[in-house]
């Protein structure tokens, strides 16, 4: 059979159906910096999606609060472009070592699994 679920679904573990979830965005939308517990794919039907990726190491660089899975630190900064009051507050977030993903129309990225991360949408439409 050529159904991807048969040939490639034990890849990614059982289905989760509340999970699955449709994002849509425009003005450069962006999420805070937080982890999901699931595995995750984000495939990007137009537009852009740019992620900072963080393994779950440097957690401790991100000042994880609320229920643990959200960060205290903003999206998307350099650290070293923090005011002298957010440097004194979050002195260990440079050290933590982020890698930026562009995702582009009909790009796949597989998410793991308690990874940090932050997603900023692109200036028009994007899916």
């Amino acid at each position: 059979s050529t159904d991807p679920q048969r040939l490639f679904g034990s890849c990614f573990g059982d289905l989760v159906p509340q999970g699955i979830f449709t994002y849509y965005g425009c003005g450069r939308n962006t999420t805070a910096v937080h982890f999901d517990a699931h595995e995750n794919l984000c495939l990007c039907v137009c537009g852009s999606k740019r992620f900072w990726l963080y393994p779950p190491s440097d957690a401790r660089y991100l000042y994880p609060c609320n229920d643990f899975s959200r960060s205290a630190v903003v999206p998307f900064a350099q650290p070293e472009a923090y005011s002298q009051e957010l440097q004194s507050a979050f002195p260990l977030t440079s050290q933590a070592r982020p890698l930026e993903v562009v995702v582009n129309p009909g790009e796949l990225l597989y998410l793991p699994s308690c990874w940090w991360h932050c997603v900023e949408g692109s200036a028009k439409r994007n899916m």
